[in-house]
This record gives C-alpha cells, sequence and structure tokens, in this order.
C-alpha cells in the first residue's frame, strides 16, 4: 500500500465518526423543526360520526398553503388570509369562529378580518362584533340577484346618500383572542362616495378615508390608525357634488402582526350562481391575497325539486373560474353539504346527490375536499344530529353546538393534513 493510499486512509476512518454526527446531527435538527413545526388538536367524536373520514382528500392541492402555516409556525413572520365562503351555516359565524379561534391560537393572531354591515342590512350578524348607523339605509343581499344594487366581498351591500350618515364598529374579543384593530380596510363603491373621517368614541380624530386617492385596489380604502383600539366611528365627508353616496361592501380589520386572519363570507340562503352574479365578489378577493379559499355551499341547491345535477355542476364551476381568474395560485376546499330534512320532516335526496357532485368535481379539478357528507355519517344521519340536539327543528340549520363541532371537525382535519406535509418535507 502507497503512502498516499495509506494517508487516505487514515483520513477517511477520521472523518467517518464526524460525518456520522454531523448527518445525526441533521436528522435530529429535521425531526427538532418537525415536532415544532407540528400542531396537536383532537376533537370529541359522536358515535355516529365516521371520524376514520375526517380527513382532506387532494391535501396535495394545498402545499402552498401548508408551507405558508409551516413558516408562520417556525419563523412567526408571516400573514395567511383564508377566506370561507358560504350560506347560512357561514353567515352566524358559529362555525368558522370555531375554526378562527382554534387557527389562531395554534398560529397567530392577525386580526379579525372582513366584517359586513349586516344588522344595517336588516339580518343577522355574527356576535363577535357589531356594526350600527345613525341613518336607515337600503341594503340588498347576493340572493337577490335582479335587484341592480352591486355586491361585493361581503356579499351583502348598504347603501345611502345622506352625507351626515355614520357607522361604529365594535370587535369583540373571542375567550382567547384580542380583536383590537390598527388598520381599517373598507371596500366601497369607491367612484363617487363621501369620504370618511375616522373617530374614536370621543370623537378624537384617527384617520380618514379618502375617496381620491389610488390604491392598489380600485374599491378599497385604507387607514392605519394611531393605535390599537376595538371601537371606532366612520363618519361621512362631503366635499363636493361629485361625493353623493355611501355603497358599502365590507371592512377589513387587521392587527399589524404575523399570524392567520380567517374571514368568512356568508350570506342567508346563497348558491353558488349568486355569488357568481355578485358584481365585484370575485374581483374584490383580490384585495386580501387570500393563501386559501374554503367554499362551504350546497345545502341550498338541495333544497331544488327536481334537482338539477348539470345546472347545480355549471354554476359551481363558474364561481370557482371566476375566483381562479383572479387568484390563480390560491388553492381551494371545497366542503360537501351535510345531511338535511326537505321540508323539515322528508329525508333529502338530493343532498348525497350534491355530495357526489362536488367531490367528483373536487378530483377532476385539482382541488380538495372536505367530505362533511360522509364524516357526518351520510344519508338520514340527520337524525342522529336532532336527536343529540346539533340540529334545530327545521331540519336544515344546526344549533351553535352542531355549528361548533363542525368547525372543530374541518379544523381537526386540516391540522391532520398539515401535520403530514410538515413530516413529509
Amino acid at each position: 500500500m502507497t503512502e498516499r493510499k495509506k494517508a487516505g486512509n487514515m483520513l477517511a476512518n477520521k472523518c467517518y465518526p464526524l460525518m456520522v454526527i454531523l448527518l445525526l446531527t441533521a436528522f435530529c435538527g429535521k425531526l427538532l423543526a418537525q415536532n415544532n413545526a407540528t400542531v396537536q388538536f383532537e376533537v370529541k367524536k359522536y358515535p355516529f360520526v365516521h371520524a376514520d373520514r375526517n380527513e382532506l382528500v387532494g391535501a396535495a392541492s394545498l402545499d402552498s398553503f401548508f408551507y405558508e402555516l409551516y413558516l408562520q409556525k417556525t419563523q412567526h413572520q408571516t400573514r395567511i388570509n383564508i377566506l370561507q365562503i358560504g350560506d347560512s351555516h357561514i353567515q352566524a359565524d358559529f362555525l368558522s369562529e370555531k375554526i378562527r379561534n382554534d387557527i389562531q391560537m395554534d398560529f397567530g393572531n392577525a386580526g379579525r378580518g372582513i366584517v359586513v354591515p349586516l344588522r344595517v342590512a336588516g339580518t343577522n350578524e355574527p356576535f363577535n362584533y357589531k356594526i350600527t348607523s345613525n341613518v336607515v339605509c337600503t341594503s340588498k343581499r347576493c340572493v337577490f340577484v335582479n335587484n341592480p344594487m352591486p355586491i361585493g366581498i361581503g356579499g351583502v351591500t348598504i347603501q345611502s346618500f345622506s352625507d351626515s350618515i355614520s357607522f361604529r364598529i365594535k370587535a369583540f374579543d373571542s375567550p382567547n383572542n384580542n380583536y383590537a384593530f390598527n388598520k381599517v380596510t373598507l371596500f366601497y363603491q369607491k367612484d363617487s362616495s363621501f369620504d370618511f373621517v375616522v373617530t374614536d368614541t370621543a370623537g378624537n380624530n384617527l384617520g380618514k378615508l379618502n375617496s381620491k386617492v389610488q390604491e392598489d385596489f380600485p374599491y378599497i380604502s385604507t387607514v392605519q390608525l394611531p393605535h390599537a383600539t376595538n371601537d371606532i366611528i366612520l363618519k361621512a365627508v362631503k366635499n363636493d357634488s361629485t361625493e353623493n353616496n355611501a355603497t358599502i361592501y365590507a371592512l377589513n380589520l387587521e392587527n399589524g402582526n404575523s399570524g392567520v386572519i380567517y374571514h368568512a363570507v356568508g350570506v342567508n340562503g346563497a348558491e353558488a350562481y349568486q355569488y357568481a352574479r355578485a358584481s365585484y365578489f370575485a374581483e374584490e378577493t383580490q384585495a386580501i391575497h387570500p393563501d386559501l379559499f374554503i367554499i362551504s355551499l350546497g345545502t341550498n341547491e338541495a333544497q331544488h325539486k327536481p334537482f338539477d345535477k348539470e345546472l347545480t355542476l355549471n354554476r359551481l364551476d363558474t364561481l370557482i373560474r371566476q375566483l381562479r381568474a383572479r387568484n390563480p395560485n390560491t388553492p381551494i376546499i371545497l366542503t360537501t353539504p351535510p345531511d338535511s330534512y326537505y321540508r323539515k320532516k322528508y329525508y333529502n335526496l338530493s343532498v348525497g346527490l350534491v355530495h357526489a357532485l362536488m367531490v367528483d368535481y373536487a378530483r377532476q379539478n385539482g382541488l380538495a375536499v372536505w367530505d362533511l357528507y360522509s364524516i357526518a355519517g351520510g344519508f338520514k344521519s340527520c337524525y342522529q344530529w336532532k336527536k343529540y340536539g346539533l340540529m334545530r327543528s327545521d331540519g336544515i340549520h344546526f344549533t351553535r353546538a352542531g355549528y361548533e363541532f363542525q368547525g372543530n371537525l374541518l379544523y381537526e382535519a386540516i391540522v391532520k393534513a398539515y401535520n403530514k406535509y410538515v413530516g413529509s418535507h
């Protein structure tokens, strides 16, 4: 053996243990990072619920979303926007509030997000915020597609031509999250709108929403407040004759922190085609820079008799195409509707048809799907939900406990898929 070869073998023998140590260190470091990034969450189950099916099918399509969650969990410098779109199951915010609280506990609270002046529009509003006005406004919900008033991101629009109008916006904290905000984005008909002065309840000026200032999107004005607050007043200011109305779509309340903003937009009675026919709905979603859409529709479509599969499919496809055209890189979770009754007492076969249609559509179009219909027990499971006090007497809506249980199930499915993503990267 040559001296050079002997020296090489000696070097290799010395380096081998070091290489092993480095590899083990890297492996242990990866395991530690994964353990720090994963989330523990488990929900109480009922005997009629198929807990083994509580997962996101097609979760690989959500990798970009999970990566953002991972970055926030490990580096705490990321802001993530989720928009859930639905009907009356979402408008009351019981289901979505549960997910919002859970995900912000695990990944950080970046704000309350989209709030809509539903009370001013004469309909029910979530309990975690309150918007009032000193003037009676006209309004439109997206379900009234023939009404010419435009609809934006909130699914409901209010309008007034009084230049003395003012709004009070209060956000209420949850048991675990503070929803004070220091940034307000107003979605409104900007081209002919009054300006708005933002004050506190004592009348101190906090900023102004100027309709003449050009921002990144044509339908928003943004104001940064000097400090965080839960309670503000927007007062109309008329500067000239071109400003003649307040046509309000929604507000976005943020706190400037990293974390998750879980927006929930729901309209009683809504179907996919009504969101698709809303003038600015899909367009305005761009302004929140969504990292994930969750589409929770189908219950109202299943109430039509006879059920038209092709029409329902085309309407769903139109909405999703609109959202994708405006947000091409945003992944989507499609949730199937839970079982429900027809006219309070008949088992509704059409819910199963909507479920099958959605599952097939998601598979063909690269969407993730959360199959609540199957997870919740499938056909006739509405009887069990009612028996356990989770469904209301109308056979369509659920009790608060029922909605919160569904919210926990969905978050558990998201956590499972996220943890799997972390473990494989």
